[in-house]
């Protein structure tokens, strides 16, 4: 048991992540069934910590698809009740979930201010000149008003998760996490994180990308074109390799 900060004491909010994937999975699955029953339809769920778009469906001819933000995982009977109803074109349900989500604002993470500049250049790699190289070589100057650059530095514990990119179709932003920024990573690493979002973002413009979660970040699958675009990519499996092998030193930042 977790005692709570005294008042004066208490830090202030910081962002909020989505949970684990070990917590989430039993969750969400639960939750999936809760929604599949009250709609009699499959109901395939994907988590997403997107603050925009808190709740959105697409039906699909094997059911739904849901994308919702991790804030609903354990949210109580009426509230799921509204969920299926939003999907079911039911009036009032969308009231239920913004009444929900607004008081529970405190779980929704808040994103960097929009106009302030990410940081491009690190102490090993410099992400602009990455960005245009790769944009010239291999997307015919289509990406060049996406925005490259290192995420914040998180802080000092090591994780059991680690997003290493993405992609931020919102902000047109590119991301990497800062722990790639160092002597030994190789060059090659790098330069295919970043053609992989910025793959992402060339498809996203034509709507053909239907393959990252409302926040811009990558799922775990891709569509047979992205797949084919990206298995060109030099030195892909070479990285893939590397990053798996070193993948609990990163964790440690």
């Amino acid at each position: 048991m977790f005692d709570a900060p005294s008042p004066e004491r208490a830090p202030a909010p910081g962002p909020t992540r989505l949970p684990s994937r070990e917590d989430a999975l039993p969750r969400a699955a639960a939750l999936a069934r809760r929604v599949s029953a009250l709609l009699g339809l499959p109901v395939h769920l994907r988590l997403t910590d997107n603050r925009a778009t808190l709740v959105s469906f697409r039906r699909l001819p094997e059911g739904v698809r849901l994308r919702m933000h991790h804030l609903f995982l354990d949210a109580p009977e009426p509230v799921v009740r509204a969920i299926a109803g939003y999907v079911a074109g039911e009036a009032g349900a969308g009231e239920v979930l913004e009444a929900f989500s607004h008081a529970h604002q405190d779980q929704v993470r808040r994103e960097r201010r929009p106009g302030a500049p990410l940081r491009s250049r690190g102490r090993c790699f410099d992400l602009r000149a990455v960005h245009a190289r790769l944009d010239a070589a291999w997307f015919d100057g289509r990406v060049h008003g996406v925005e490259v650059g290192w995420a914040r530095r998180p802080g000092r514990r090591t994780r059991r998760t680690i997003h290493l990119g993405g992609y931020d179709a919102r902000l047109r932003e590119v991301r990497l996490h800062p722990a790639l920024d160092k002597p030994h990573v190789p060059a090659f690493v790098v330069d295919y994180l970043v053609f992989h979002a910025l793959l992402h973002a060339d498809m996203a413009s034509s709507d053909a990308d239907r393959d990252s979660d409302d926040t811009g970040r990558c799922a775990a699958e891709h569509s047979p074109e992205f797949q084919a675009r990206e298995a060109a990519f030099p030195l892909r499996e070479s990285a893939w390799r590397w990053l798996l092998e070193h993948l609990a030193s990163l964790r440690r930042g």
